[in-house]
């Protein structure tokens, strides 16, 4: 569409404008953007490759403008680069079938609204339920029992098992695998033996689940996360782990048995959560950390174990002194001898 055209949708007007009201046909970056792409700046710190793009026009924030090109300016940059990837990519969701694929094997109990997409070789279990404008991709196994709302996405590969039940609009990206046994065995006459995991998973309205992530059924009730919560790829939930609404967790972040994370939590890459701990709302838990105790609401910790951030950084700041502090100690400890011999050689004088 025109520049003009694309503006009138976000809600603005193009300033700076130089009368070519150009076609625009994507959205890139500044780096890689075309003279046909509008790009975009969120902010201040990232304005250095506004002189070289290419771009035709770009979005940014109020606080920015002006720009020594044609600029829309917004509010929330990142609504108005939504709006725009949905107007030039309306199939960025991929979903590259339709109808329900003859391979597709559904169980006569199971219910599945008429609009729902079932792509080949999918299976869909005894009982099972699978809400309006939902989508499956090939080779998803939608296990007994259950629950898909409404608008919900299921990439390939991806594994439901039993009772696994899913709120409107969730989206599972591929391979992922929910409601797999938790991992739970005890010593029972000196060999591990397996105890039954008889609970399910349960994911809010919103939820997004990346590829490869486990999300574990409970030992006896319910593994849950909450509404809006996005985790990531290669994630590791337990059983019995209840994650709040509106949280992040990022890739290869584990949460072990029966922990807790509150609402507005932000978990990043690689974190680690012992069992049985509570994270309270909105906490940040930086990157590498290995948590091992309760976190109270708010707080943002770091480092292994990890500790509050400001301490964190304290003990960081010394543990880059080391070398330093070794040798001034060597030096002391070789002075404190040496005056200490003095000391021993006027004494037996």
């Amino acid at each position: 569409m025109k520049l003009s055209e694309l503006a009138s949708l976000l809600g603005a007007e193009v300033a700076n404008f130089n009368g070519n009201d150009v076609d625009v046909f994507g959205v890139s970056t500044l780096g890689e953007a075309s003279e046909n792409d509008i790009s975009f700046v969120t902010d201040k710190k990232y304005t250095g490759g506004l002189a070289s793009t290419r771009a035709c026009a770009v979005i940014i924030p109020e606080n920015l403008a002006p720009v020594d090109k044609p600029y829309i300016a917004l509010k929330d940059v990142w609504s108005g680069v939504l709006a725009a990837l949905k107007v030039f990519y309306p199939n960025f969701a991929r979903k590259t079938y339709e109808g329900v694929h003859p391979t597709a094997v559904v169980d006569p109990s199971a219910e599945v609204a008429a609009d729902v997409v079932l792509g080949p070789m999918v299976v869909v279990g005894p009982g099972a339920k699978i809400g309006a404008g939902s989508y499956v991709g090939a080779g998803a196994v939608i296990g007994a029992d259950c629950v898909i709302g409404e608008k919900s996405i299921i990439y390939a590969n991806a594994v439901l098992e039993a009772e696994t039940r899913l709120g409107q609009g969730v989206v599972v990206q591929p391979g992922a695998v929910l409601g797999a046994d938790g991992f739970k065995y005890e010593l029972l006459r000196g060999r591990w033996t397996k105890i039954p995991q008889v609970g399910h998973v349960e994911l809010g309205d919103g939820v997004e689940v990346g590829a490869n992530t486990c999300i574990d059924r409970a030992s006896y009730t319910v593994t849950a996360v909450g509404p809006n919560t996005k985790v990531d790829n290669l994630v590791q939930i337990a059983h019995n782990v209840r994650v709040g609404e509106n949280c992040v967790v990022v890739s290869q972040t584990g949460i072990a048995g029966s922990t807790t994370v509150g609402n507005n939590t932000i978990l990043a890459a690689q974190v680690g959560l012992a069992d049985n701990l509570t994270v309270g709302n909105g906490a940040v838990v930086l990157a590498q950390s290995g948590v091992k105790d309760h976190i109270k609401d708010g707080e943002t910790h770091f480092g292994t174990p990890s500790r509050p951030f400001r301490q964190a950084a304290r003990i960081i700041g010394i543990e880059n002194k080391l070398p330093e502090l070794a040798a001034e100690l060597a030096r002391l400890t070789a002075k404190v001898a040496e005056l200490e011999a003095r000391l021993a050689e006027k004494e037996s004088s």
